[in-house]
């Protein structure tokens, strides 16, 4: 009980620490480095123990012995399904603002008058060509950047929502296992974890802070989940220790397909849409070679201390 108490502690601390650093000029960093975190967790957290569970001399018969590399199948899943909702959230939410700013007043200076959006084309044929050319084509690129910026925004929320799921259900499983653990590992358990919890909860943090949510709720969802979820599982576990039998093959068979879908999901969203558009966007390509050196770095580091940590637990 007092390492899952430790664990909660570094946890809470992992997820503050990017919000009280949110306008430092250091937040760049603190952020590439959450999704080397993140990355490192996907692939050697959930991954491999995933495979390694499906090939176990207890996994079910299917994935022992019938399909040993089934794998690769289960991560295009996650893959495919990360993508999926995207998409789909995408189209959903072009659609949404597409009909909010059709009905939305314009302001046209020049009669004074409010306008309909789609009211701009009756005033071009009704206006001078050389002053209301101007004054439409300002209009309509106004609208369209804040027609991005909303889209932009709502997209962000929705990969951070899929990490989230993902990390929860990750963090679930570690620490089921957690209290599942002989008293012997617990210390050693623990110091691994602590590690694990409070470098992820940076990382969930920064990605939380970049989808630029307004209200408190979300903040107090965000940390509430991440901090409680491991000591959620690690109770679960120390309740179910007696009568819980480890060997059995559809428990494992669950939890190795799990992990494998989950890990499907943080690969797709932590490189395709996070660390892609990071590289990608107008802060980056104005940074000079030295920042964008250090930033990259923080990203390798990211990826070497999931790989460090993973040697102890």
């Amino acid at each position: 009980i007092l390492g899952v108490a430790i664990i909660f502690l570094f946890s809470f601390t992992g997820t503050i620490l990017p919000i009280i650093l949110k306008k430092n000029i250091l937040f760049g960093s603190i952020k590439i480095f959450g999704v080397g975190i993140i990355v490192g967790v996907a692939f050697i957290h959930m991954l491999i123990p995933g495979d390694q569970l499906l090939i176990s001399n207890n996994s079910p018969h299917f994935f022992k012995e019938e399909h040993p590399h089934f794998c690769g199948a289960l991560v295009i899943i996650g893959i495919i399904f990360a993508h999926l909702i995207q998409v789909l959230t995408s189209h959903i939410l072009q659609t949404k603002v597409v009909k909010k700013k059709g009905k939305e007043p314009v302001v046209y200076n020049d009669t004074e008058k409010t306008l309909s959006i789609g009211s701009i084309k009756d005033i071009s044929e009704s206006r001078p060509s050389t002053s209301v050319t101007t004054t439409t084509t300002e209009l309509c690129c106004l609208d369209e950047k804040d027609f991005d910026n909303i889209v932009d925004k709502r997209e962000k929320q929705i990969v951070f929502y899929l990490v989230e799921l993902s990390v929860a259900i990750h963090s679930l499983l570690i620490g089921f296992a957690f209290g599942l653990s002989n008293v012997n590992k617990i210390i050693q358990l623990t110091f691994a974890l602590v590690f694990h919890q409070f470098f992820e909860g940076i990382a969930i943090s920064s990605i939380f802070l970049e989808a630029k949510f307004t209200r408190i709720k979300p903040y107090l969802v965000m940390i509430g989940l991440y901090t409680l979820t491991l000591p959620l599982g690690a109770f679960i576990g120390i309740i179910v220790r007696e009568s819980f039998n480890d060997d059995d093959s559809a428990s494992i068979g669950i939890q190795g397909c799990v992990d494998i879908i989950a890990s499907g999901i943080l690969i797709y969203d932590s490189l395709a849409n996070i660390l892609s558009h990071h590289t990608d966007s107008k802060i980056w390509n104005t940074m000079s070679i030295g920042k964008k050196a250090i930033q990259m770095f923080c990203f390798y580091l990211g990826l070497f201390m999931m790989a460090l940590i993973n040697t102890w637990i």
